[in-house]
């Protein structure tokens, strides 16, 4: 996947495998500090457990998939010129999607206002 924020469940999310390759962090070591923030209940909407298929051996390994909350709790620690320059990046990654998901459910909203009959 080379987009960094994508849709699901018309969410706007990316994954720990992705968080940890452009930030250059081994992934059970994201993996881990998001187990970390999981002990705290208020955090448990922002991580969704998920797996990828390594290509290599064709074997299932777990990821997380993370909200913007989700991914600004978790590199919030990150530091350097690198990891701001990502962070950059995540964050007008998730303004286009979030804006997209905006305009999606307004185009919606207009074709059931309209089909409804109303002027």
């Amino acid at each position: 996947m080379d987009e960094l924020v994508y849709l699901r469940n018309d969410e706007a999310v990316c994954s720990s495998l992705q968080v940890a390759e452009k930030f250059e962090k081994r992934h059970d070591n994201v993996m881990r500090s998001i187990e970390g923030l999981l002990k705290n209940e208020e955090t448990h909407e922002m991580f969704k457990n998920s797996s990828y298929i390594e290509e290599q051996n064709n074997q299932r390994y777990p990821m997380y998939l993370m909200n913007r909350d989700g991914f600004s709790l978790l590199v919030m620690g990150f530091t350097g010129k690198k990891a701001l320059d990502w962070k950059l990046q995540y964050i007008k990654a998730f303004n286009q999607m979030e804006k997209f998901i905006r305009e999606k459910q307004t185009q919606t909203s207009r074709k059931n206002w309209k089909e409804s009959g109303s002027t």
